[in-house]
Protein backbone atom coordinates (compact mmCIF):
# COMPACT_ATOMS: atom_id res chain seq x y z
CA UNK A 1 0.00 0.00 0.00
CA UNK A 2 1.18 3.61 -0.92
CA UNK A 3 -0.08 6.26 1.56
CA UNK A 4 0.62 10.50 0.41
CA UNK A 5 0.06 12.44 3.15
CA UNK A 6 -0.09 16.16 3.89
CA UNK A 7 2.08 16.32 7.02
CA UNK A 8 1.82 20.45 7.00
CA UNK A 9 -0.51 20.23 9.63
CA UNK A 10 0.65 17.70 11.83
CA UNK A 11 0.83 18.13 15.82
CA UNK A 12 4.00 16.21 16.30
CA UNK A 13 7.76 16.33 15.21
CA UNK A 14 8.04 14.73 11.77
CA UNK A 15 11.00 12.68 13.33
CA UNK A 16 8.85 11.59 15.99
CA UNK A 17 6.16 10.32 13.35
CA UNK A 18 8.27 8.81 11.44
CA UNK A 19 10.34 7.17 14.54
CA UNK A 20 6.05 6.31 15.55
CA UNK A 21 5.66 4.87 12.08
CA UNK A 22 8.89 2.96 11.77
CA UNK A 23 8.15 1.32 15.25
CA UNK A 24 4.45 0.19 14.51
CA UNK A 25 6.27 -1.39 11.42
CA UNK A 26 8.28 -3.62 13.73
CA UNK A 27 5.89 -4.33 15.70
CA UNK A 28 3.64 -5.67 12.83
CA UNK A 29 6.36 -8.01 11.74
CA UNK A 30 5.63 -5.60 8.33
CA UNK A 31 7.87 -3.35 6.77
CA UNK A 32 7.44 0.52 6.33
CA UNK A 33 9.15 3.55 3.94
CA UNK A 34 8.53 6.80 5.34
CA UNK A 35 9.96 9.09 2.70
CA UNK A 36 9.52 12.49 1.17
CA UNK A 37 6.51 12.47 -2.03
CA UNK A 38 9.21 14.37 -4.61
CA UNK A 39 12.30 11.35 -3.54
CA UNK A 40 9.74 8.35 -3.87
CA UNK A 41 8.72 9.33 -7.29
CA UNK A 42 12.31 9.84 -8.06
CA UNK A 43 14.35 7.07 -10.60
CA UNK A 44 15.79 4.39 -8.48
CA UNK A 45 18.52 2.65 -10.72
CA UNK A 46 20.96 0.58 -8.57
CA UNK A 47 20.61 -1.79 -5.18
CA UNK A 48 23.36 -2.02 -3.14
CA UNK A 49 23.49 -4.43 -0.38
CA UNK A 50 25.41 -5.51 2.97
CA UNK A 51 26.16 -9.38 3.01
CA UNK A 52 26.44 -10.66 6.38
CA UNK A 53 22.84 -10.88 8.09
CA UNK A 54 21.46 -9.49 5.31
CA UNK A 55 22.18 -11.00 1.67
CA UNK A 56 23.49 -14.43 3.69
CA UNK A 57 22.20 -15.24 7.32
CA UNK A 58 25.39 -16.07 8.60
CA UNK A 59 28.47 -14.18 10.47
CA UNK A 60 31.07 -14.82 8.31
CA UNK A 61 33.92 -13.83 10.18
CA UNK A 62 32.39 -15.79 13.35
CA UNK A 63 32.39 -18.89 10.96
CA UNK A 64 35.99 -18.87 10.43
CA UNK A 65 36.75 -17.87 13.99
CA UNK A 66 34.88 -21.26 15.00
CA UNK A 67 36.97 -23.29 12.14
CA UNK A 68 40.06 -21.66 13.60
CA UNK A 69 39.15 -22.24 17.37
CA UNK A 70 39.09 -18.91 18.25
CA UNK A 71 35.74 -17.81 18.49
CA UNK A 72 35.39 -16.68 21.91
CA UNK A 73 38.54 -14.44 21.13
CA UNK A 74 36.79 -12.96 18.46
CA UNK A 75 33.54 -12.62 19.80
CA UNK A 76 35.16 -10.44 22.32
CA UNK A 77 37.30 -8.15 19.71
CA UNK A 78 33.46 -7.85 18.13
CA UNK A 79 32.45 -6.78 21.11
CA UNK A 80 34.85 -4.12 22.02
CA UNK A 81 34.40 -2.56 18.31
CA UNK A 82 30.46 -2.39 18.72
CA UNK A 83 31.09 -0.23 21.97
CA UNK A 84 32.98 2.00 20.28
CA UNK A 85 36.76 0.64 22.33
CA UNK A 86 38.45 -0.23 19.06
CA UNK A 87 37.81 1.24 15.78
CA UNK A 88 36.94 -0.98 12.72
CA UNK A 89 40.38 -0.89 11.01
CA UNK A 90 41.85 -1.96 14.40
CA UNK A 91 38.94 -4.70 15.03
CA UNK A 92 39.20 -6.47 11.92
CA UNK A 93 43.03 -6.65 11.79
CA UNK A 94 42.44 -8.28 15.03
CA UNK A 95 40.25 -10.71 14.41
CA UNK A 96 42.49 -11.65 11.15
CA UNK A 97 44.75 -12.04 13.20
CA UNK A 98 43.57 -14.67 15.13
CA UNK A 99 42.92 -16.62 11.90
CA UNK A 100 46.16 -17.56 10.48
CA UNK A 101 47.19 -20.88 9.83
CA UNK A 102 43.51 -21.55 8.98
CA UNK A 103 43.68 -23.95 6.11
CA UNK A 104 41.89 -22.53 2.85
CA UNK A 105 40.27 -26.06 2.56
CA UNK A 106 38.24 -24.77 5.89
CA UNK A 107 37.45 -21.26 3.87
CA UNK A 108 35.75 -23.05 1.22
CA UNK A 109 33.89 -25.51 3.46
CA UNK A 110 32.00 -22.49 4.90
CA UNK A 111 31.87 -20.76 1.79
CA UNK A 112 29.73 -23.93 0.36
CA UNK A 113 27.71 -23.85 3.63
CA UNK A 114 26.68 -19.87 3.36
CA UNK A 115 23.09 -19.47 3.50
CA UNK A 116 21.45 -17.16 1.04
CA UNK A 117 18.45 -15.24 2.73
CA UNK A 118 14.87 -16.17 1.83
CA UNK A 119 14.02 -14.33 -0.72
CA UNK A 120 17.42 -12.81 -2.38
CA UNK A 121 17.51 -14.72 -5.34
CA UNK A 122 13.79 -13.75 -6.03
CA UNK A 123 14.53 -10.11 -5.29
CA UNK A 124 17.71 -9.95 -7.16
CA UNK A 125 16.25 -11.54 -10.21
CA UNK A 126 13.54 -9.09 -10.45
CA UNK A 127 15.53 -6.42 -10.26
CA UNK A 128 17.54 -7.66 -12.87
CA UNK A 129 14.62 -7.51 -15.06
CA UNK A 130 13.77 -4.12 -14.33
CA UNK A 131 17.03 -2.93 -15.47
CA UNK A 132 18.93 -2.24 -11.95
CA UNK A 133 22.46 -2.38 -11.45
CA UNK A 134 23.09 -4.40 -8.44
CA UNK A 135 26.01 -4.58 -5.87
CA UNK A 136 27.22 -5.71 -2.58
CA UNK A 137 29.57 -3.36 -0.63
CA UNK A 138 30.72 -5.36 2.63
CA UNK A 139 33.35 -5.28 5.45
CA UNK A 140 33.68 -8.80 5.14
CA UNK A 141 35.43 -10.39 3.23
CA UNK A 142 35.56 -11.34 -0.93
CA UNK A 143 36.14 -14.76 -1.00
CA UNK A 144 32.17 -15.37 0.28
CA UNK A 145 31.15 -11.76 -1.46
CA UNK A 146 32.02 -12.79 -4.41
CA UNK A 147 30.92 -16.62 -4.15
CA UNK A 148 27.15 -15.10 -3.36
CA UNK A 149 27.62 -12.41 -6.10
CA UNK A 150 27.95 -15.47 -8.55
CA UNK A 151 24.97 -17.31 -7.32
CA UNK A 152 22.74 -14.49 -7.42
CA UNK A 153 24.12 -12.26 -11.05
CA UNK A 154 25.31 -9.54 -8.45
CA UNK A 155 27.11 -6.57 -10.94
CA UNK A 156 29.95 -5.22 -8.73
CA UNK A 157 31.76 -6.45 -5.44
CA UNK A 158 33.69 -4.35 -2.75
CA UNK A 159 34.72 -6.71 0.07
CA UNK A 160 38.01 -7.03 1.84
CA UNK A 161 40.77 -9.67 0.91
CA UNK A 162 42.43 -12.32 3.24
CA UNK A 163 46.11 -12.76 2.54
CA UNK A 164 46.85 -16.38 1.64
CA UNK A 165 50.34 -17.92 1.68
CA UNK A 166 51.30 -22.00 1.00
CA UNK A 167 47.22 -23.00 1.33
CA UNK A 168 46.51 -20.94 4.10
CA UNK A 169 45.60 -17.88 5.83
CA UNK A 170 48.40 -15.73 6.76
CA UNK A 171 46.37 -13.33 9.35
CA UNK A 172 46.65 -10.10 7.56
CA UNK A 173 44.27 -8.53 5.30
CA UNK A 174 45.02 -6.59 1.52
CA UNK A 175 45.69 -3.33 1.84
CA UNK A 176 42.56 -1.59 0.65
CA UNK A 177 40.37 -2.14 4.00
CA UNK A 178 36.48 -1.05 3.67
CA UNK A 179 35.26 0.92 6.30
CA UNK A 180 32.01 1.81 6.96
CA UNK A 181 33.05 5.48 5.74
CA UNK A 182 34.42 3.45 2.58
CA UNK A 183 31.21 1.75 1.79
CA UNK A 184 29.80 4.79 0.85
CA UNK A 185 32.98 5.56 -0.95
CA UNK A 186 32.37 2.65 -2.82
CA UNK A 187 28.55 3.28 -3.22
CA UNK A 188 30.02 6.68 -4.91
CA UNK A 189 32.21 5.37 -7.29
CA UNK A 190 30.24 2.67 -8.60
CA UNK A 191 27.37 5.32 -8.90
CA UNK A 192 29.97 7.67 -10.83
CA UNK A 193 30.89 4.44 -13.39
CA UNK A 194 27.26 4.30 -14.07
CA UNK A 195 26.76 7.77 -14.72
CA UNK A 196 24.00 8.10 -12.29
CA UNK A 197 23.60 10.01 -8.52
CA UNK A 198 23.56 8.34 -5.14
CA UNK A 199 19.91 9.68 -4.63
CA UNK A 200 19.42 7.09 -7.64
CA UNK A 201 20.62 4.61 -5.08
CA UNK A 202 18.96 1.97 -2.40
CA UNK A 203 21.29 0.75 0.26
CA UNK A 204 20.01 -2.09 2.09
CA UNK A 205 21.83 -3.58 5.38
CA UNK A 206 21.61 -4.56 8.96
CA UNK A 207 24.22 -2.97 11.24
CA UNK A 208 25.94 0.19 12.75
CA UNK A 209 28.48 -0.24 10.17
CA UNK A 210 25.76 0.17 7.22
CA UNK A 211 25.00 3.47 8.87
CA UNK A 212 27.30 6.10 5.84
CA UNK A 213 25.91 3.78 3.24
CA UNK A 214 22.61 3.91 3.97
CA UNK A 215 22.18 7.49 5.12
CA UNK A 216 24.20 8.43 1.93
CA UNK A 217 21.93 6.70 -0.68
CA UNK A 218 18.78 7.82 -2.19
CA UNK A 219 16.72 5.23 -0.02
CA UNK A 220 18.33 3.46 2.76
CA UNK A 221 16.86 0.88 4.11
CA UNK A 222 17.16 -1.16 7.29
CA UNK A 223 17.04 -5.00 7.02
CA UNK A 224 15.87 -6.72 10.87
CA UNK A 225 17.83 -3.55 11.56
CA UNK A 226 20.06 -3.58 15.09
CA UNK A 227 18.89 -0.69 17.65
CA UNK A 228 22.26 1.21 16.49
CA UNK A 229 20.58 1.46 12.87
CA UNK A 230 16.80 1.84 13.49
CA UNK A 231 17.06 6.07 13.68
CA UNK A 232 19.44 6.37 10.77
CA UNK A 233 17.14 5.15 8.22
CA UNK A 234 13.41 6.04 6.77
CA UNK A 235 12.26 2.31 5.71
CA UNK A 236 12.59 -0.61 7.50
CA UNK A 237 12.16 -4.27 6.97
CA UNK A 238 11.20 -6.43 9.87
CA UNK A 239 10.58 -10.33 8.31
CA UNK A 240 12.92 -13.39 7.20
CA UNK A 241 11.94 -12.43 3.64
CA UNK A 242 13.85 -9.51 0.90
CA UNK A 243 11.04 -9.91 -1.33
CA UNK A 244 9.25 -7.18 0.37
CA UNK A 245 12.17 -5.02 -1.05
CA UNK A 246 10.22 -5.03 -4.18
CA UNK A 247 7.52 -2.64 -2.54
CA UNK A 248 9.38 -0.47 -0.56
CA UNK A 249 11.80 0.51 -3.22
CA UNK A 250 8.50 0.69 -5.69
CA UNK A 251 10.19 -1.46 -8.19
CA UNK A 252 6.75 -1.96 -9.88
CA UNK A 253 6.17 1.78 -10.60
CA UNK A 254 10.09 2.25 -11.60
CA UNK A 255 10.74 -0.74 -13.40
CA UNK A 256 9.78 0.61 -17.13
CA UNK A 257 11.33 4.33 -16.52
CA UNK A 258 14.65 2.28 -14.97
CA UNK A 259 15.02 0.29 -18.01
CA UNK A 260 14.18 3.13 -20.66
CA UNK A 261 17.19 5.37 -19.11
CA UNK A 262 19.96 2.46 -18.37
CA UNK A 263 19.33 1.05 -21.71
Amino acid sequence: MVMLVDVSKISVNLQKLKKMLKDTGIRLGSGVSVEDAEAFKRSRKLVAFDLDGTLIENECIDELAKAAGVYDEVKEITRKAMEGEIDFREALRRRVKLLKGLPVKEVEKIKRKLRISQGAEELVSELKKAGFITAIISGGFDVFAEHVASILGIDYVYANGLKVRAGRLTGEVEERIVTPRDKLEALREIASREGISLRECVAIGDGANDIFLLRGSGLGIGYNPKSSLKKHVDAILKTRDLKPVLALIGVSQTSQDVKKRIG
